[in-house]
């Protein structure tokens, strides 16, 4: 399925059951931002979008490198940080707050990762048709009777291809595969898999396949 077959059928779907947020999951480099970014441009021809990075709600980098979980996976032991892959690692507490307001008619403002930027003051209006809120992050959240959760999924050499091009293209797959962070990643997040109402798997070309609709 090509992305833009995806796109309207995803905004009509909301149209039609009157859902105002979709919350978009998976790991990094499996195309979250682009999904996210394409919904956004296609639905702004008719209506206007809010988009929430759970990135922006994570903890500082330095305290969650400082901090070491351990456990057994496959009888083997794993001793790492603390990821986005990790409920503790985010302030979620301020991502409901934002999504209450904008539920019950009040327009709100954050700060994002980058608020030393211009840019990095971040304004959601309660009255825009759909708020998108992406990252592995919402893996973590509570849905409600007006949000809709999608989990987009992808195979590791599309990931870290991906990958590739966001930072140095120079690097190579081994460098940008962490197996312990992809432990992780198995551990806490898949296994919310099944309480998403879409699960999506993203080719390469960023085309898409449905592969379970609840």
């Amino acid at each position: 399925m090509k992305s833009n077959e995806l796109i309207n059928k995803l905004i009509k779907y909301c149209i039609d059951n009157k859902y105002n947020k979709i919350y978009i999951c998976w790991n990094g480099g499996s195309g979250k931002t682009t999904l996210s970014y394409n919904i956004s441009k296609e639905a702004k021809k008719y209506w206007n979008i809010n988009i929430i990075s759970c990135d922006d709600f994570l903890a500082d980098t330095n305290l969650r490198k400082n901090a070491i979980i351990s456990r057994n996976e496959d009888w083997k032991e794993y001793s790492y940080r603390y990821t986005s892959s990790n409920f503790e690692s985010y302030f979620f507490k301020n991502i409901y707050e934002l999504l209450y307001n904008i539920d019950h008619g009040i327009d709100c403002f954050y700060f994002s990762k980058r608020y030393k930027e211009k840019n990095g003051i971040k304004k959601l209006y309660s009255n825009y048709f759909l708020t998108i809120i992406e990252g592995v992050g919402t893996a973590f959240l509570e849905k409600d009777e007006k949000s809709f959760k999608i989990f987009l999924k992808c195979n590791t050499e599309s990931e870290i291809k991906r990958r590739q091009k966001r930072f140095k293209k120079t690097a190579s797959a081994i460098e940008l595969y962490d197996e312990k962070r992809d432990s992780s990643y198995r551990t806490n997040i898949l296994i919310h898999e099944n309480e998403f109402d879409l699960i999506i798997l993203s080719g390469e070309d960023f085309t898409y396949e449905i592969i379970k609709q609840n």
